[in-house]
């Protein structure tokens, strides 16, 4: 572990690098970034003009799951998303084969290669969109506030096992730039609270793509709003979809053959 911690920092390092180069890039990309937070935050202003509430959840409530939701879009985006986006080049140029030849895990080097700096900037951001929120909501508990970051990192897991499990089918059929759009598409239902959605597309989205466990578990934890069966699926499925998605990946590497191919 502590191995692939200073791999990281290396690489790191080198995005960094890289970005110091292009500074004009770093700032599009961030504002670019800032762009989306603010359509977020603006579509549901204009909501709250005409009602007080939106499925149970008021504006306060409303502001701390779109916090949620941008912490873990942005920790996504600065760790995983850019590589993700990357498979389908790595298997038609070949440079997947490079990863394979490496000592390290080909799924660490394959979604940790390429840090995004700029999302690291977005981050800040998140996180006083996220401040400003839980200051209008009423106090969270201790037990809340204990709990929340455990289940801000499961619902980012549940981000990188979906992007894992398109990266395996990537592989399969080599051209996949429109299986990845896959992924956005889904994220939209994330990027709501579960709760608006009728109870079987909820469970849908809970238990079988899980983008609901994403933001809306997290800020219900922080709000004391989550009930017992959000809980335990918050903690346990995250992880077995991690495992699972994992798996998938490594397995469809042995049908990888190859610049040569």
């Amino acid at each position: 572990m502590l191995f692939r911690l200073r791999l990281w920092g290396l690489f790191l390092a080198q995005a960094l690098s890289r970005e110091m180069e292009y500074r004009l890039h770093l700032w599009l990309s961030f504002c670019i970034d800032v762009v989306w937070y603010a359509v977020q935050i603006g579509l549901f202003e204009v909501i709250y003009l005409h009602t007080p509430t939106v499925a149970g959840w008021s504006r306060a409530e409303m502001a701390v799951f779109l916090g949620t939701l941008f912490v873990v879009d942005a920790l996504n985006m600065a760790l995983f998303s850019t590589n993700f986006w990357r498979i389908p080049q790595y298997v038609l140029t070949g440079e997947l084969d490079f990863f394979l030849l490496r000592p390290v895990s080909p799924f660490f080097l394959v979604f940790l290669r390429y840090p995004n700096v700029a999302s690291f900037l977005n981050l800040a951001l998140a996180l006083t969109v996220l401040g400003y929120g839980v200051s209008l909501a009423p106090p969270p508990s201790v037990w809340a506030v204990l709990a929340y970051p455990v289940f801000l990192v499961h619902g980012l897991l549940c981000m990188v096992s979906f992007q894992a499990l398109i990266g395996a089918i990537a592989i399969r059929i080599l051209a996949a730039e429109g299986i990845q759009q896959t992924f956005h598409i889904l994220y939209q239902f994330g990027m709501k609270p579960d709760s608006i959605y009728t109870p079987l597309l909820r469970r849908v989205l809970l238990y079988l793509f899980p983008m609901g466990l994403v933001a809306s578990v997290p800020a219900q934890v922080l709000l004391g709003k989550a009930g017992v069966e959000l809980v335990a699926a918050g903690l346990v499925l995250p992880p077995l979809f991690l495992a699972v998605s994992r798996r998938a990946f490594l397995h469809a590497l042995r049908f990888y053959t190859g610049a040569s191919a």
